[in-house]
């Protein structure tokens, strides 16, 4: 695949997060992708319902006001993408109540394409910063 063809694919994905749609989001994704979000406690995902339901849970914890690519990396059939996530946190997330407060960190997507869509997605937070934003002592 190409770069235009894959950056084409994933703009599509993560403007379908953006909006809150996950079926706009699984139709980026084959029929058999994996769907990895690192420490997640459920692990790595094959099913397209649990795939959906992690997004869903997602949804109800946060929400994004923009994100932004700052490198992407190109292989023949993947890419890795360094980005900055902003919003809010109007749930619970990482079982810390948001109370809608503000959140930002770095997050990086490691995805493999096959057939036009996303085989693989491998998402990794910087917890470090998530954590030291929504700990209770941050707050106080």
């Amino acid at each position: 695949m190409t770069k235009d063809e894959m950056d084409a694919i994933f703009a599509k994905h993560v403007a379908a997060e953006a909006n809150n749609d996950v079926e706009a989001i699984l139709e980026t994704l084959t029929d058999d992708a994996e769907h990895d979000a690192v420490g997640d406690p459920e692990g790595l995902l094959t099913d397209r319902e649990a795939i959906a339901r992690r997004y869903r849970a997602l949804f109800g914890a946060l929400a994004e006001d923009k994100f932004e690519t700052q490198r992407r990396y190109y292989g023949e059939d993947f890419f890795v993408d360094d980005s900055h996530w902003y919003g809010r946190v109007t749930g619970e997330f990482m079982g810390i109540p948001g109370g809608n407060r503000p959140l930002n960190f770095r997050i990086l997507h490691v995805c493999e394409f096959r057939d036009g869509r996303i085989s693989r997605e491998n998402v990794w937070l910087d917890m470090a910063a998530i954590m030291s934003q929504l700990a209770p002592s941050a707050h106080a």
